[in-house]
């Protein structure tokens, strides 16, 4: 693959912008470089990070960015990239040039030399080595398999101080900065090898210890020290697994464990912990003492606070619902979709990250959803205490850390779930289950699936029914309910599958609802339906679509004016009257193309004309997109973006 050369490159954009790249290209600003044949994805760390792509075909060269860059030609993130592109395929050539021969076998060369030597003269030159570094030192220490003297404490200072080198003048550790373990990590392994197990465990504890420690002065957006913490629980637990062979002695080890599992201040690293409990905990004894150990620590799991604040049904407000309750759409996203209080990062990502401490930017709801929804409407506030179980740390327990949060209360529930069946306590886990299932859909459903494996079926539909009056996304657990339903109580299975399409846009439930309803019931729903969508336009469009009802979904498509809509459903409602359909489509993206500037406004107007370019004859579609180039002949970056695009 010939990439652009260095003049090549200058060419692509304006001589300030090549300065500008080739001082990012010096300074190392490009990052996660990934070139796969012609196509070129990269990070280059700027105000911002912004994500370049460059893909090479057939001489022609288009490029991308998404930093606001809106002049002539490349910006200079895109030169970087390309600079470093190009340095690196000089190196490939120039190594490629030199052949097998030219470099020698380290190997080769140090046996003999080792050979030969004295042992006197070995012994000098180990010595003065490990006088001017500290970790060969450690390393030799560990292969004599003697004992080195540090504690944990030793080691997490040692560490701290990786945390203090990577750290800026702010002492945050940047985006995308990766902090290196790797001598501590051989460390350990060594010692692990030569049976010094404890001194290993007591490295890895060290490491996972120093960055949970750190973790609020570290930018991991990538959850590059998130998966280092579970690299360092994970061998823990494995190196005593390794070494330990009785119950008695994995106690200590069972215990710190469990200590972490309580106290992480981090959905993610709690999780780490219990996975090294799961690892750890092999027998009968060993469940049963991590059970203990749980309750030790963790103390009021209840549900004493989940009927708080609730009323009675006399009690309930007869007020009208307000306007924003009624007109629920696809396009917007509710608070309530995903909790009954406060929305918190963990909401969004499960717990799988933590974004305390981002510097990339403010967070905005894309980052999670992408384009699917178009706002993110708060309705019907509450606190979350009121709709959760709280678990609390004993007075025993080693850490003040309290357990409050819903995430945290689930990922202990889970944990108990896990031992409770491990031991087959059946009658404690039936318990445990009818305590909780109201505390998250997934333990509401667990204990309908475990109650109809029982064949418990009517208590399964009672849970099931209140945890579809609890919970706002139950899709879960209507189907659950629609399978019980199915055959038994067919006023029942009808208006699950009616609610599951109402509440959720189930097409499924949709599809099945429609078969098991003869042509006059089926007419009645779906012009009740059509009634309740009056209001949602996109969800009227989405269903005249699946119908089949092509020129009623056209009709409501030029009603709504939404230029995303026209671009989703080109593909199906276009075929109606394509030409028709083009004419509209440029309705839109005239005024469109005129309200913004800005390459990622360029790229989307792009975008929507790759839609339109099959519905039209070539020369029509050509006249439009010089309407277009003539209208905004100002805008030197909008015809680059075309130019790019192939128009």
């Amino acid at each position: 693959m010939d990439y652009p050369t260095r003049e090549e490159i200058r060419s692509l954009c304006t001589e300030q912008s090549f300065q500008r790249g080739v001082n990012y290209y010096h300074q190392e600003r490009v990052q996660e470089l990934d070139i796969d044949g012609g196509e070129v994805r990269a990070t280059v760390r700027g105000s911002n990070y912004y994500e370049v792509a460059v893909d090479i075909a057939n001489d022609t060269v288009r490029t991308r960015c998404s930093c606001p860059y809106d002049y002539a030609g490349d910006c200079k993130h895109i030169v970087a990239v390309l600079l470093t592109v190009e340095d690196r395929d000089t190196d490939t050539d120039d190594e490629t040039d030199a052949g097998p021969d030219s470099t020698l076998s380290e190997t080769g060369d140090i046996n003999p030399l080792v050979a030969d030597m004295a042992a006197d003269e070995l012994r000098s030159f180990l010595l003065e080595i490990i006088e001017d570094d500290r970790d060969i030192r450690d390393r030799l220490i560990a292969f004599a398999g003697e004992d080195t003297g540090k504690s944990v404490y030793d080691y997490k200072q040692e560490i701290g101080r990786l945390f203090d080198s990577a750290a800026d003048r702010r002492g945050m550790v940047e985006y995308d900065t990766h902090v290196d373990f790797s001598q501590y990590y051989d460390l350990a392994e060594t010692h692990r090898e030569r049976g010094n197990f404890q001194t290993a465990t007591d490295i890895y504890r060290a490491i996972a210890e120093a960055i949970r420690e750190n973790l609020n002065r570290v930018d991991d957006s990538s959850g590059y020290h998130g998966r280092e913490i579970e690299r360092a629980i994970e061998s823990y637990a494995e190196t005593v697994v390794e070494h330990v062979s009785t119950h008695e002695q994995k106690r200590p080890y069972i215990e710190y464990l469990c200590d972490g599992f309580v106290e992480a201040d981090h959905g993610f690293a709690s999780d780490y912990y219990d996975d090294g409990l799961r690892t750890l905990c092999t027998t009968i004894d060993d469940l049963e003492y991590w059970l203990d150990a749980l309750d030790e620590r963790v103390s009021n799991i209840s549900l004493d606070a989940a009927t708080a604040g609730e009323q009675s049904p006399d009690e309930q407000s007869t007020e009208e619902p307000t306007e924003h309750h009624r007109e629920r759409a696809d396009d917007i996203l509710y608070a309530s979709d995903f909790t009954d209080g406060a929305l918190t990062p963990d909401d969004f990502t499960g717990g799988t990250l933590d974004i305390q401490h981002l510097e990339v930017g403010t967070l905005k709801l894309e980052y999670f959803v992408g384009d699917v929804f178009e706002e993110l409407r708060v309705d019907d506030p509450t606190t979350v205490e009121s709709h959760t179980a709280f678990a609390e740390p004993t007075e025993s327990s080693a850490g003040e850390t309290e357990i409050s949060s819903s995430l945290r209360v689930r990922c202990l529930i889970s944990t108990y779930i896990y031992i409770l069946k491990q031991l087959a306590e059946e009658a404690a886990l039936s318990a445990l289950y009818e305590e909780v299932y109201l505390e998250s859909t997934h333990f509401c459903k667990q204990y309908a699936e475990r109650l109809i494996e029982e064949g418990n079926e009517d208590r399964a539909i009672e849970v099931l029914e209140d945890g579809i009056d609890t919970f706002r996304s139950t899709a879960d657990l209507h189907w659950l309910a629609s399978e019980l339903y199915r055959g038994h109580d067919s006023d029942a299975y009808r208006r699950t599958l009616k609610n599951l399409f109402l509440e959720h846009t189930e097409w499924a439930a949709y599809d099945d609802l429609k078969e098991i309803c003869d042509n006059e019931q089926w007419q009645s729903l779906y012009e009740e339906f059509e009634r309740q969508f009056a209001d949602d336009r996109q969800k009227l469009i989405a269903m005249y679509v699946h119908e089949g009802d092509l020129e009623n979904a056209f009709a409501e498509l030029k009603d709504s004016e939404n230029l995303s809509w026209v671009r989703r459903y080109r593909d199906p409602i276009a075929t109606v009257d394509p030409v028709e359909y083009f004419e509209f489509y440029r309705e839109l993206l005239v005024p469109f193309a005129a309200g913004e500037t800005g390459r990622r406004h360029y790229r989307k107007i792009a975008d929507h004309l790759e839609e339109m370019q099959q519905l039209v004859s070539e020369e029509r579609f050509e006249e439009f997109v010089d309407f277009l180039k003539d209208k905004h002949s100002n805008r030197p970056a909008f015809l680059d973006e075309l130019a790019k695009a192939g128009f």
